[in-house]
């Protein structure tokens, strides 16, 4: 998993307390054979009794207690409309997506082509999950840019993004990745990039003239941003149905959340 050098993060983190070592001494101490003791035992019993009694007569303090079915339901709506409005969000994002737009499934792949991790992930568990569920019609997959890894990613994103003009974006994508296999470290030079333009053949001169002139930079920067401004800044990251799963984990952990989304949007 590729993640940003900055020393800065996106979101501060949270302190964590330390743990106090044990002194020795208790933490409350009642002195038994004071004048108080017996006060203390009476007044504890009667106020045990009080409150017992109370909550057993279905008094105001038990229902303040059990949370009512309506909080509950609220609850749940307002869960529902931030997922809403963030899927919303991710949608006015996304260029490039593939698979069938009427799917119970959305998911977003956010993945900086230099990524070795990335590739890992397309070339063994992202095969599977097109198979099983993007051919299928049961996933709408979404591809964000987020390119961290120096200029030769935002360059390699840019042209995916000139493929994509030719309606190649996908095809292109596959090549990018496949340029990865067997642990290779390619380079992303404009002549690397133009010959998977001419694998596909794609309209060449148009193809270099979008790369050259750095076309759609401002896309990749764009979306980059706004992958950061999620709290994504490692490569690969997912969002399913708006849960999040972080690296290139194994072909499992995708099935089980898949499939719970695929339950729970036929509820």
């Amino acid at each position: 998993m590729d993640k940003e050098t900055s020393n800065t993060p996106l979101l501060p983190e949270i302190p964590k307390k330390k743990r106090q070592p044990a002194s020795g001494k208790p933490l409350f101490v009642l002195a038994v054979y004071s004048w108080t003791f017996p006060i203390i035992i009476i007044l504890t019993f009667t106020v045990g009794f009080l409150l017992g009694y109370s909550v057993r007569s279905g008094s105001n303090l038990a229902q303040a207690v059990r949370p009512t079915v309506a909080q509950s339901q609220n609850n749940s709506a307002q869960n529902e409309s931030s997922r809403q409005q963030m899927l919303a969000l991710l949608a006015n994002q996304t260029k490039n997506y593939i698979g069938n737009e009427q799917a119970a499934v959305r998911m977003y792949e956010f993945s900086d082509f230099r990524c070795p991790y990335c590739a890992r992930y397309n070339l063994d568990t992202g095969k599977k999950i097109f198979t099983n569920y993007i051919d299928t019609g049961k996933v709408y997959l979404g591809f964000i840019h987020l390119a961290i890894l120096g200029e030769d990613s935002v360059r390699a994103a840019i042209a995916s993004e000139c493929a994509a003009e030719q309606e190649k974006f996908w095809e292109y994508h596959n090549l990018l990745f496949a340029l990865r296999q067997g642990g290779n470290n390619p380079d992303y030079s404009s002549e690397t990039l133009k010959g998977l333009a001419k694998e596909l053949n794609l309209d060449i001169e148009a193809f270099s003239e979008c790369l050259d002139t750095a076309r759609y930079s401002a896309t990749v920067l764009q979306q980059t941003q706004f992958a950061r401004q999620l709290g994504l800044t490692s490569t690969p990251s997912f969002l399913i149905n708006g849960k999040a799963v972080i690296g290139a984990q194994p072909y499992e952990v995708f099935e089980g959340i898949i499939e719970e989304a695929l339950k729970d949007s036929a509820q």
